[in-house]
């Protein structure tokens, strides 16, 4: 009986433990801030542990070819350790990483009121595993520039903020030769 107890237990604990484990990694969401009226990605007070960041990006979102702004870790470099809390802002190289020269070519990022973004924090050890958050740029009354992020309800469904310009028929106006 005790054998059967203890195998029980243990299968428990295995099975238990891989459903954390899968191939898809883990996806959790980060906040937007504004620091120095740079978009920050930030990783929850709560999230209880370091984060080991690996690469970092931003990107336009719902546009082909998008422009794009990432940054590698440096090979041999010390990772930056992300306290709950903790920001990485746009356009700030932290110590021992270097902009990502992204093999396939991308264009420069610009951001641009009423335009979306979706900026990550891939983590060096476990690059499935990710913190990522969704924003876009609008203006406050006052003409500053403000980053307001997409909320996920516990219904499933989504938040979305008046600077979305492609849900919200507001978009960001874009010089074309065809025009």
């Amino acid at each position: 009986m005790k054998i059967l107890a203890f195998l029980l237990i243990g299968l428990n604990f295995i099975f238990l433990e891989s459903a954390e484990a899968t191939s898809f990694g883990r996806r959790e969401s980060a906040t937007i801030s504004s620091v120095n009226s740079r978009p920050a990605i930030c990783l929850p007070n709560d999230t209880g542990e370091v984060f080991l960041v690996g690469w970092i990006s931003l990107m336009q979102s719902y546009v082909r070819n998008a422009g794009a702004w990432g940054v590698a870790l440096k090979s041999g470099a010390k990772r930056l350790e992300l306290l709950p809390g903790g920001c990485v802002v746009f356009g700030v190289v932290p110590e021992g990483y270097e902009l990502d020269d992204y093999k396939v070519k991308t264009h420069p990022l610009n951001l641009e009121v009423n335009n979306t973004y979706i900026f990550s924090l891939i983590d060096a050890s476990r690059p499935r595993d990710s913190y990522t958050a969704v924003f876009c740029i609008g203006n406050t009354a006052s003409g500053t520039v403000e980053y307001l992020q997409y909320t996920r309800l516990a219904d499933g469904s989504e938040l979305v903020p008046p600077c979305d310009g492609r849900r919200n028929g507001n978009a960001a106006k874009h010089f074309s030769p065809d025009n």
